[in-house]
């Protein structure tokens, strides 16, 4: 950190004082998995780390990655090389690899866009409209130009060429941010609370009747639904935990994430 300072804007932050602001880390949901196994419901995938939802609740705590990488990244791992072994043989669908092909054909195309200034706006919606703290018109508003820019991508300029393939990657980058950052906005609508990293300025309470997850679906014509899930109810194992921990009063001196 003090080498990058250093070397882009020539500050010695052992000397000079450094902005510091939000940003957008990581995403508290993700990839519904299956907890023994990290079987994400989709016939031979299993999905580990931050791709992975349902483990972090209403926020993470710093250096849990690396926890999430040893620990579910062997079970996931196990998991899949056992399928592996067990198979005799691997069917692999024609239908599936021709709409890849189609895919990545339909991004192939002259336009009038291009991807760059588009991750930008992408960006700017996102810290406009569902930054630190949220409300219903901002997102509304952040949501329609979402909408917007969904509609735009469909401009982009896609030409690769003898300089490689970084045109396509990027039209890849931007339909998957796209995609990320709508699931959030409506996600956030729908979480009329405040809780953990999610505050809204117009919903300052956190609402523990019921406690509910918000589970977002993605239908084949590429649409996403939201709806309520009821959360499950903690294990007995973990609610003996939670009532034999001893609560933390003094913050000073502490990391707070």
């Amino acid at each position: 950190m003090y080498r990058q300072f250093l070397d882009t804007l020539m500050i010695d932050i052992s000397k000079e004082p450094m902005e510091v602001s939000p940003t957008a880390h990581y995403s508290m949901g993700g990839v519904l998995v299956n907890p023994e196994d990290h079987w994400a419901h989709v016939d031979g995938l299993f999905a580990a780390g931050e791709v992975a939802g349902g483990l972090h609740g209403a926020n993470r705590l710093g250096g849990n990655s690396l926890a999430e990488i040893l620990i579910f990244g062997k079970r996931a791992g196990r998991a899949a090389a056992d399928r592996s072994m067990k198979m005799d043989v691997q069917m692999r669908s024609r239908k599936v690899i021709q709409q890849a092909h189609d895919k990545i054909n339909s991004l192939l195309r002259n336009g009038n866009e291009v991807a760059r200034p588009l991750q930008r706006a992408l960006r700017n919606v996102m810290w406009e409209h569902c930054g630190v703290v949220r409300d219903e018109s901002r997102l509304n508003e952040g949501l329609d130009k979402i909408n917007e820019l969904k509609e735009t991508i469909q401009e982009l300029d896609v030409r690769p060429d003898s300089e490689g393939y970084e045109d396509l990657m990027l039209a890849f980058d931007l339909e998957g941010a796209v995609m990320s950052a709508e699931a959030t906005v409506l996600s956030a609508l729908q979480r009329r609370e405040s809780r953990g990293a999610h505050q809204r300025s117009d919903y300052t309470n956190m609402d523990d009747s019921p406690v509910y997850n918000i589970h977002i679906e993605l239908s084949p014509d590429g649409k996403l639904s939201v709806d309520q899930q009821s959360a499950d109810p903690l294990s007995e194992e973990l609610q003996a935990v939670v009532k034999t921990t001893n609560e933390i009063k003094n913050y000073e001196g502490k990391l707070i994430e």
